[in-house]
Parts: structure tokens; C-alpha cells; sequence
């Protein structure tokens, strides 16, 4: 998944007795070194790794005056979420929809930490994913005139049920709070929608991750790109 977004490997590490699709690695044999198990497992985050390991150059990232505006526009901002298996989960959603875009907000944890790597399933290195100031998207979301929907606030006053709104926007951003904290207040001052999943049992929130999947297939639903 690193190659295919485009990221250059710097160095490559192989346990011979692990690794065997070495069609993989064909183009790069001159960075490519076989090691043994010892070492290996040394290196190795964890059990079970598939006798690779690869050292990569972080791609630069884009800035937000560089995306191009489409029709049936739609991007996802995470404002503050903390933790890397979220994160993670969060951007293998959006790459199972195709959202092409991901911006992060208040940001607390290492993009490339490797929890989101193994959690995304290496979506974190095909989606384009902006680090940015709560301020500069703002600014970038309105001169584009792209709608606001903010999530998580099943006890605002102005808070609409998920299935009871209209979201087929066709410009729409979709930000998501932090586990603890849910969306910074300047996010509720200037969004266009307050939305809210309905829960029935005992418990009153969701996991973000799986509060990101629910919203988003039912955008995609309503844009009626799910049959």
C-alpha cells in the first residue's frame, strides 16, 4: 500500500525463512537485505509481521489550496481524535468509499505511528491526509463554500437525528471530535448541521470509528451510490 500511494522505500529488511513474494520487491533489489530471524524479530513491531520490514521517506504534504473542488465533493476532518486504532479505522472507512481526502485538526498522535498503519491496513499511505490549524480550514471551507456537519452531539439543543436530515450536499465536510472531548466549540458556532446517531439501549455513544462508518454510508446512501 506504501508503494502504490507513491512513497519511496528507503530500505527494505527480509527474514528469508518468513518472506517468500519476493514479486514484491522485484524493482527494488538494490536497497533490498536479507537478515536472519534473530535480527529480524529484533526489528519487528510484532509477531507475525511477514518477514518485511521497510524503511520509508515521508511523502510531503500537500497543502489544502491545492485540492480540486468536484462535484459530489466530500472530505472528513478529525478534530482531535487521539488514538492511533482509531485513526486508523477511521481512514480504512474512508478508503473502502473512496474519500480522497482526510484533514486533521489538533492533532495528538504520529501520523505513521504504527497502530494506525496496522489499523488502516495501510490506508494511511494512499488517502491524502492534510495536517492543518482549526483556523486555515475555516477559512479554506468557507471561500469554497463547502457545507459543515458536525457530529457527536446527541444532547444539543439543535442536534437532528441522522436519518431524519438531508446530507446529499453537494460540497459537504464531516468533522469528527475527539474520544474525550467530542468537537472543539467553534466547530458548533459555524456548522450548517448538528446531527446526531440515535441510540436505544443503555449506553449513549458510539466508539468515533464506528460513528464514521455509520455517517458515511448513509451520505453514500443518500447520494445513491449504494443500491
Amino acid at each position: 500500500m506504501a508503494i502504490k500511494g507513491n512513497f519511496s522505500p528507503k530500505k527494505i529488511f527480509i527474514c528469508e525463512k518468513i518472506f517468500y513474494e519476493y514479486n514484491i520487491i522485484q524493482s527494488f533489489r538494490p536497497i533490498t537485505y536479507f537478515i536472519n530471524k534473530k535480527i529480524f524479530n529484533k526489528l519487528a513491531y510484532r509477531d507475525n509481521s511477514g518477514g518485511i520490514i521497510a524503511c520509508f521517506i515521508e511523502n510531503t504534504l500537500t497543502k489544502l489550496e491545492d485540492i480540486k473542488i468536484t462535484n459530489n465533493f466530500f472530505i472528513i476532518i478529525l478534530d482531535g481524535v487521539e488514538k492511533p486504532g482509531n485513526i486508523g479505522s477511521m481512514l480504512r472507512t474512508a478508503e473502502s468509499v473512496n474519500i480522497s481526502f482526510i484533514i486533521l485538526c489538533n492533532i495528538k498522535t504520529y501520523i505513521y505511528n504504527s497502530n494506525v498503519i496496522r489499523c488502516s491496513l495501510g490506508s494511511v499511505f494512499t488517502i491524502k491526509i492534510f495536517i492543518e490549524k482549526i483556523e486555515s480550514v475555516i477559512y479554506w471551507l468557507k471561500k469554497n463554500k463547502i457545507k459543515i456537519v458536525v457530529t457527536g452531539f446527541h444532547k444539543h439543543g439543535k442536534a437532528i437525528n441522522l436519518y431524519q436530515t438531508k446530507l446529499n450536499y453537494s460540497k459537504l465536510a464531516i468533522i469528527f471530535g475527539s474520544e474525550n472531548k467530542g468537537i472543539s466549540n467553534v466547530w458548533l458556532n459555524i456548522a450548517n448541521k448538528i446531527i446526531t446517531i440515535p441510540m436505544f439501549g443503555n449506553i449513549d455513544s458510539l466508539n468515533v470509528s464506528n460513528a464514521m462508518s455509520i455517517i458515511i454510508y448513509e451520505i453514500f446512501r443518500q447520494r445513491n451510490y449504494i443500491i
